[in-house]
């Protein structure tokens, strides 16, 4: 640390604190040189995450996007303000535990639909036809038979599609 009077590179912590939150530590110094005592907060830099939309562009990852999109989905339906934080909370962390941090915007979609299949179906289909811009009902029938069979192979025991 640069001495904030001198100027020297070389000074000694006397003493070190870390905050209640253990997000902070605050570290008292003093110049080797001149003697000054001055203090010094460390604090852990966060990776960001970047996300590339369709159309190119790049902006900062935003969890309360994904939590305003499942709740819009979600009107009326039993999936709760705390699930979609957990979601959001659950998809930052797996991005940045697998190093992504420039994701494009589609896989945080899917990110999104792979939580909600196993939440709600009538959430998943809703947020799955905004983000995926079902364009009639050709696109809401062929969702609802994937998730169908998927349910009847579950109901089967089986994954086995050819019985």
């Amino acid at each position: 640390m640069k001495c904030p009077k001198c100027g020297s590179l070389h000074d000694k912590v006397i003493d070190t604190r870390q905050s209640k939150d253990a997000t902070v530590i605050r570290r008292r110094r003093e110049c080797v040189e001149c003697g000054t005592r001055f203090t010094t907060y460390e604090r852990l830099e966060e990776e960001k995450i970047i996300v590339k939309k369709k159309s190119g562009e790049t902006q900062p990852f935003e969890k309360n996007k994904i939590i305003r999109g499942i709740m819009l989905a979600a009107k009326n339906r039993p999936v709760s303000q705390k699930q979609a934080e957990d979601i959001a909370e659950d998809i930052e962390r797996f991005l940045i535990d697998e190093g992504k941090l420039l994701v494009e915007s589609t896989e945080i979609g899917d990110l999104v639909q792979q939580h909600l299949k196993n939440i709600d179906i009538i959430t998943y289909i809703r947020f799955k036809s905004v983000y995926n811009e079902f364009k009639d009902l050709k696109d809401f029938q062929k969702t609802l038979e994937e998730f169908q069979k998927r349910q009847n192979e579950i109901d089967n025991g089986s994954s086995d599609t050819s019985s």
